[in-house]
C-alpha cells in the first residue's frame, strides 16, 4: 500500500494541483488530506460560501480531472479546525462522484486487512471556529468563549460553553472509533498531533497536541498515524516523524514556500516514508 500524504492546504489550489502530481508520478494507491482542506474564512456574512464555492469550483473539477487520469487511486479528506462543518458537508457530496472519501469519523477498508479511519477534532484553540474542536478528555480546561463559534445548523450562530461541554470528549470519541476496525491494522488520520512529540511542537516551545490521542496510540498500537495542525512543528523539532511504541507517527508540516508531502509505502507491517523537503524518515 502507497500512501501520498499531506494536510493543511487551507484551499491552496496549487498545493492541491502539487498533491495530485506527487501520487501521479509515485503511483500512490491512495492519496489522504489530513485536515484543514478549505480556504480560511471567518466573516459571519461569507464564510460558508467562500469555503462551498472553493469546493465547487477549484477542488471538485481538479478531482474530476485526477480521477479520469488515474480512477484507480483513492483520495481521502479529513476537514480540520479551520474547517465549517456547514461547508464541509460540500465535501462529503463528492463521494456521491466517488471523487473523494469523508474521513471524519469514517471507517474503510483499503485491502483486506488494513483499515483507514479519521478524526478532525483537535484540543481547544484560541481561534473562532469550534466545528471540529473538543475537550481533549471529559475535563475541560479554562478556557474563554467569547468569540466562540459554530455551523452545525447549516448558519454561524455563537456557541455557548455549556453546548461545547456536553459533546463527546476526543477520549470518547476515539475509544468509539476503535470498536469500528482492528485498530492495529488500522491507518488513523487524525488533525491535532498527539501530545508531547516533536509533531505538536509551537513557535513558543510549547507541546499543544491531545493527550487523549496519546493515550489512544499508547493502547491500541496502530502501525500508522497521519496528523497536521502544527505547521511549524517539523522545522522547529527537525523531524516530521516520531513513534510512540511501535506507532509511525507523522505530521509533513506546511510552510508558504513549498509543498509538503509524504510518500509512505506500507507493506508486511512495515512503514517506510519519504519527505518532499526533508527526505527519508530516520533509521
Amino acid at each position: 500500500m502507497r500512501i501520498a500524504y499531506t494536510a493543511d492546504l487551507h484551499g491552496n489550489l496549487s498545493d492541491y494541483r502539487a498533491l495530485c502530481e506527487f501520487a501521479a508520478l509515485h503511483k500512490a494507491d491512495v492519496v489522504v488530506v489530513g485536515g484543514d482542506l478549505l480556504p480560511h474564512a471567518m466573516r459571519r456574512d461569507d464564510a460558508l460560501t467562500v469555503q462551498r464555492a472553493f469546493v465547487e469550483h477549484s477542488l471538485a473539477p481538479l478531482l474530476r480531472a485526477f480521477r479520469a487520469q488515474h480512477p484507480t487511486i483513492a483520495v481521502y479528506l479529513l476537514p480540520g479546525n479551520d474547517d465549517w462543518a456547514a461547508a464541509y458537508a460540500a465535501v462529503e457530496d463528492l463521494a456521491a462522484e466517488e471523487l473523494a472519501y469523508p474521513l471524519h469519523e469514517q471507517v474503510y477498508r483499503m485491502d483486506p486487512d488494513l483499515w483507514i479511519a479519521g478524526y478532525a477534532c483537535v484540543p481547544p484553540t484560541p481561534f473562532s471556529i469550534k466545528d471540529f474542536e473538543r475537550c481533549d478528555e471529559r475535563r475541560m480546561q479554562p478556557f474563554s468563549f467569547d468569540h466562540a463559534l459554530t455551523s452545525r445548523s447549516g448558519v454561524i450562530q455563537p456557541l455557548q460553553h455549556q453546548e461545547f461541554e456536553a459533546l463527546p470528549s476526543i477520549a470518547e470519541d476515539l475509544a468509539a472509533l476503535a470498536g469500528r476496525s482492528n485498530p492495529r491494522r488500522t491507518v488513523y488520520v487524525c488533525h491535532t498531533p498527539p501530545a508531547d512529540t516533536p509533531l505538536d511542537l509551537m513557535s513558543n516551545r510549547r507541546h499543544v497536541g491531545s493527550r487523549a490521542l496519546r493515550a489512544f496510540i499508547e493502547q491500541y498500537q496502530p502501525p500508522l498515524t497521519l496528523h497536521g495542525h502544527i505547521h511549524e512543528a517539523p522545522s522547529l523539532s527537525g523531524t516530521y516523524v516520531t513513534r510512540i511504541g511501535a506507532t509511525w507517527c507523522i505530521n509533513p508540516g506546511r510552510d508558504q514556500r513549498r509543498f509538503h508531502g509524504v510518500l509512505i509505502d506500507f507493506t508486511d507491517g512495515m512503514v517506510r516514508m519519504e519527505h518532499t523537503v526533508y527526505g527519508t524518515q530516520p533509521e
